[in-house]
Formats: C-alpha cells, structure tokens, sequence
C-alpha cells in the first residue's frame, strides 16, 4: 500500500544522509537543502534498499523505483526554483516555467496605441527616462533581435522565409515572430517543447488578427501598417521636424510589398505576389486576370499558362497533399495540379513518380500525358508474342482512365483499354 511504502521509504532513507532525503511529513528531521541529489548518492541509497534483509525482492523493486521518482521530481523542481526564481510568491508552476523560459523582461524601444478617435499615439519611449508603465509589453532579448533574410551575412532585414524590415506579435501570446512560417518552426521546435509547459505554448500565428508590429530598424512596438510611426526612426525624412505632408512621402514601407488583410510583408526584388479576394490570401503571380484565374468550383487560382485544360475538384485545395498529408491551401512550396484534377506538393509528385508510379493515388488515373509510355508498351507486346496456349486468351478489363469496361486480349505486359487506348486497366476476369 501507500502508506507501507511512504513508511518503508522513510524508515531507509531518513539518517542516511544531513539534511533528510526521505521526504515524509511526519519525519522530525530538517527538511531538504537546496541541493540536488547526485548519481553518486542515488546509487548509495539504492545500493541499501537492495542490501536490507528485510524486504523480500518485489518490495525492494517497489521501493526504489518509488525513491528514484522521488529524487527525479525533487530535482525537477529544485531546478525549477533556482533558474525561474519561485520563492513563497504561490505561483503556478507553469507560470513560472513560461515566464523564466522566456525571460520576457525588456520593452521595446518605444510603444504606439491608436486612440479612441483612431490616431496612433506614442505610450512610452526609452528615452523619456522613466520606467515603462504597466500597459507596455515586455519582451525576450531574441525577441527584440533583428533577424535577417541572408543568413551571417546581415545585409537584409527578415527571416529565411521573407524579406521584411518588421515582425509580427503573436494576437495571443504577444510573442514576437518574423513571419507565421517561423512561429510554426519555433512551435515544434524539440527545444520549444521542452521547455515550455503545454499551457503556455504558442497556437497558429492567425494573419488576420495581428494587430501590431515590431519595426526592426528602431525597435518600436506599433499598430500594423505599411511603415513605421516613429519619426525619429531612419526610414523617415532627414529633417528634424518633418511635416505631416513629408512624413507620408517619405516614410519608407516595411517591404515593397504589404498586404493589410494578410499582413504579409515581403520585400522580394524578384518575387510577384497579389491578393485574391476569392481565397481571401496572398498568391504568387502578377494577379487575377495577368497570370492566374479563380476557379469559384475549386475555390482555387489557376494559372492561364498551363499547358493541360483545367479539370474542376470541388474544393480540391482544401484537403491535404496524398503524399506528405499536410494542408495544400496555405501551403507555399510549389503545387503540382495532376491531369485528374488532384493536387500533391511538386516535390511530392516528383518523389513520387520517381518510384516508377505513374497513377493517381486518390482516383488511380494517370498523372500526366502517357501516350509515350503506352506506345513504348504497344512496340513490346508486339516484339514479344504469347505463347501458343495463351494466343486466345481474353481479358474483361476496366480502365481508370475513361472508366469504361471492355473485352481485350491478354497479355502479360499489359491489357490496353479498346476505348481509349490506355493500359492503366484492371483484369476483371479472363477466359479462353
């Protein structure tokens, strides 16, 4: 039972080390220092369960798998007071292992608020000279450290996955990340996962609830828009007291592109990106009507480049790519739209039909035009000719391409459809 253990655990452990290990509430003795048990000791106290003569061995089993979960969770939590600093403050533990994690613990260089009328206002800056007022977030040193699109280089302002002088703050966290993609990084990060309780973990970073930004360049927290508020910031007019007339033309944008609704900032010199009011986000191209067209029956862009006619799936992109399962509609690697109509990442369908595979996974057509490959079948059926036994031989197939039935001749290289030549067909049944 409990208390035989709790009782045995005590009745080993207590005198054998100053202060007591055996963490019972009736034991007389001092309570636990500050310091964590060592290998070394864990196995001094496991090595005199083992050597007591008066447990039998399944009670000695019990006894130090209990003492070994009684110094792990001590550690835990002494590791837990001395890098969080948890006193007698009756915080939750999972609120102190969020906020030493993070140590959100510095402002921004200054912060903007829209007012009630809707004009942005400055709240506090660093060089007012008084300390930040409750209302002004606090944020992590990396937090508030540039990131940049090239890598060690350092010459452009962004992450690796767009080119943009801010970062977004996350609408429910308040953490401060480049882009979404990034939040989703840090998010299954084995690092982010272990550290942080499950509580206080990020959720999706949702584009169209942000509301405010981060400007790299001087470090002011403000509402989203196209470029940063602050005057004193170097994006704006070189004169010290700039009008309101010269502080609209030369305020420098966050990135040549922006889209408010998305809030997506990207400064890509070779990069076209329009927004599609139909998909409700940011596609790459020219836009609707230039390079790409809106499909109301897939709910999908389609490009008017495309060599193959387009085969309408209702909702095709909501669903998730047949390979790799991941979402396809706010996906930004390359698509691959099959000539079924079906949709599979372009690295996907090139991983795929490197296997020889030639078929759709969902509806088993053929992917691509294979008029070729069947006619590279037809010249080998023809070289190599059945035996006598089997030269009559009948085959009732269906083919997954045109979804027809037919009668055909056998032959083990493939049965050709009669319909529309194809040999992507299944043998339904054969006969003499």
């Amino acid at each position: 039972s409990s208390n035989t253990s709790t009782s045995s655990v005590h009745t080993i452990l207590c005198g054998m080390t100053d202060p007591c290990l055996c963490m019972s509430p009736s034991c007389p003795r001092p309570p636990r220092n500050d310091q964590p048990v060592d290998s070394a000791l864990l196995q001094k106290l496991i090595r005199a369960v083992a050597a007591d003569p008066r447990m039998d061995l399944c009670k000695k089993n019990v006894l130090i798998q209990d003492l070994r979960e009684r110094v792990w969770r001590s550690n835990g939590q002494l590791r837990k007071n001395k890098s969080f600093g948890q006193g007698s403050s009756g915080k939750d533990t999972d609120e102190v292992a969020s906020e030493g994690v993070c140590r959100r613990s510095t402002p921004p260089s200054s912060y903007y608020l829209k007012n009630a009328r809707g004009v942005t206002e400055l709240v506090w800056s660093s060089e007012s000279g008084t300390f930040p007022p409750p209302s002004v977030p606090l944020f992590s040193a990396s937090e508030l450290a540039p990131s940049f699109n090239d890598g060690a280089t350092g010459a452009v302002l962004g992450c690796p996955h767009y080119s943009r002088a801010c970062k977004l703050r996350h609408p429910s966290s308040g953490r401060l990340y480049t882009c979404r993609l990034c939040c989703e990084q840090v998010r299954f990060s084995k690092q982010h996962v272990r550290d942080l309780p499950t509580k206080a973990r990020d959720c999706p970073l949702d584009r169209y609830k942000v509301t405010e930004i981060f400007c790299m360049v001087c470090g002011a927290l403000q509402p989203a828009g196209r470029g940063c508020v602050n005057t004193r910031c170097e994006s704006h007019h070189s004169s010290d007291h700039p009008t309101s007339s010269q502080l609209t033309q030369s305020l420098k944008p966050f990135a040549k592109y922006t889209c408010r609704i998305c809030n997506l900032y990207d400064d890509g010199k070779h990069k076209s990106i329009y927004h599609c009011p139909f998909c409700n986000v940011c596609r790459a191209g020219k836009g609707l009507g230039i390079d790409f067209r809106h499909c109301m029956r897939c709910n999908a862009c389609v490009s008017l480049t495309a060599k193959e006619p387009h085969v309408c799936i209702p909702q095709t992109l909501q669903g998730h790519c047949s390979i790799c399962h991941e979402t396809l509609f706010e996906s930004t690697q390359p698509l691959k739209g099959l000539k079924c109509g079906h949709v599979m990442h372009l690295s996907c369908f090139r991983r795929y039909v490197s296997g020889q595979a030639y078929t759709c996974p969902l509806c088993k057509k053929s992917v691509e035009d294979m008029r070729e490959r069947f006619e590279m079948l037809d010249h080998a059926i023809r070289m190599q000719p059945m035996p006598r036994d089997y030269a009559n031989m009948k085959s009732t197939v269906y083919c997954q391409d045109c979804g027809k039935s037919g009668v055909t001749t056998y032959h083990f290289i493939g049965c050709k459809c009669k319909h529309c030549g194809s040999f992507n067909t299944r043998e339904v049944r054969r006969s003499s």
